[in-house]
């Protein structure tokens, strides 16, 4: 058994029974019995003190090695997942951002064979793709916007030529009514000269004679002006000549474009109301692109009315929205609704003729457009139709819509 002494020492003491044996009663020695069976005790009592002085020192050196062996493994294990895990992830997170940044040609140190380094290596092949990807897109980029200015030059030649095309296929329409509004007033030209000339043949000449050659050489006049009138009217259409914008009376452009379709509607028997307001502002505008907007609106009305009907032409000064308004309604058939949307477009048309090329309205558009102004259909079926051109006022007004629809003006 261990207890301590009153000083508080532990001390391991040991008890032993004496027995009483045959041997020991026997002898000659003992005198004790042979029935007694214990002789006595032996208590013997062992100090513990340097047993526990030696445990305890043992306890400080187990302790002390515990806590260096922990502080060193700790420390092996930072440095373990400092150089195998932490420095590979940072580097793999900046190269990251520095890729998202768009420095494609950044690449990050391959270490060794394990999970970390084949990622690194996948990473860099991502990075050297996405470099040649960039590289390929950044060339196709670059002939994409060549092959664009290129295919805009030829639409922009193209462009031009089917303007001509229309404005030629319009004068083609015109010439026969020109033609015909043009002989008529040559043969009363000629037959007034042959009038004169048989009264000059006469030597007497009374007063009355010769106030009758007044008159026949007045109407030779009228005539020979009107004549000349129409052909430079179609001339002026006719001429291809750069844009050019000044200040212009749009009721002047109004006439003249009805001078070279009012044959036309003579012999359809159309019915024409004018209803032009006579203190008009200028216009800041094309002359010709304008009056070849006007003969387009007004060869489709007439058009629409082959069996005769009313075509009204009206001007008015619009101080609400900025500019003046042409109004051309016809009573034709009218278009259906669900073609609407589409007349403005290239080489649509519902005309049945094969030579009509479908670009009268949609250059009509292009042109009202790049001037900065509008235009706009209205259409019952079986009561007719009417398109509204809007253009504005000012100059500063024209030369902005020039140059926000320079492209518009070639299409």
């Amino acid at each position: 058994r261990i207890f301590r002494t009153a000083t508080g020492e532990r001390v391991l003491a040991v008890i032993r029974p004496v027995e009483n044996r045959p041997e020991c009663s026997n002898a000659a020695c003992h005198a004790h019995p042979p029935d007694r069976r214990i002789l006595g005790v032996i208590d013997a009592h062992l100090s513990l003190a340097s047993v526990d002085a030696l445990l305890a020192e043992h306890q400080r050196q187990l302790v002390l090695v515990t806590g260096l062996a922990v502080m060193l493994i700790s420390l092996v294990s930072m440095v373990f997942v400092w150089l195998v895990l932490h420095r590979p992830i940072r580097e793999l997170r900046a190269g990251t951002l520095k890729v998202a940044a768009g420095d494609l040609d950044y690449r990050l140190p391959a270490r060794g064979g394990d999970e970390l380094g084949e990622l690194a290596q996948s990473f860099n092949t991502m990075t050297a793709q996405l470099a040649q990807a960039h590289a390929e897109l950044t060339e196709w980029a670059r002939t994409l916007e060549d092959r664009v200015k290129k295919k805009t030059s030829e639409l922009e030649r193209a462009h031009s030529t089917l303007v001509a095309s229309e404005k030629m296929a319009s004068i083609g329409k015109l010439a026969a009514t020109v033609a015909h509004e043009v002989n008529n007033p040559l043969f009363g030209m000629l037959t007034y000269a042959r009038l004169t000339l048989k009264t000059l043949q006469s030597c007497d000449l009374p007063p009355e004679k010769r106030e009758k050659m007044a008159e026949n050489l007045a109407v030779i006049e009228r005539e020979s002006r009107r004549c000349g009138d129409l052909m430079k009217n179609l001339l002026t259409f006719a001429r291809q000549t750069p844009p050019h914008r000044s200040s212009n009376d749009l009721n002047v452009l109004v006439e003249r474009a009805l001078t070279l379709v009012r044959h036309q509607l003579e012999l359809q028997e159309i019915e024409l109301e004018k209803d032009l307001e006579p203190a008009l502002e200028a216009v800041y505008c094309d002359h010709a692109q304008i009056q070849q907007v006007l003969l387009v609106l007004l060869v489709n009305a007439a058009e629409a009315m082959p069996a005769g009907g009313r075509l009204r032409v009206v001007t008015r000064l619009a101080p609400d929205r900025g500019g003046v308004l042409i109004r051309v309604a016809d009573t034709g058939g009218g278009i259906p609704s669900e073609l609407l949307p589409k007349i403005f477009e290239p080489f649509f048309t519902t005309k049945e003729n094969q030579q009509r090329t479908g670009l009268g309205l949609a250059i009509a558009k292009s042109i009202v457009e790049s001037h900065g102004g509008s235009i706009e259909v209205k259409s019952v079926p079986g009561e007719g139709t009417e398109f509204t051109v809007l253009l504005p006022l000012e100059a500063g007004a024209g030369a902005a819509a020039g140059g926000a629809h320079s492209q518009a003006e070639r299409i």
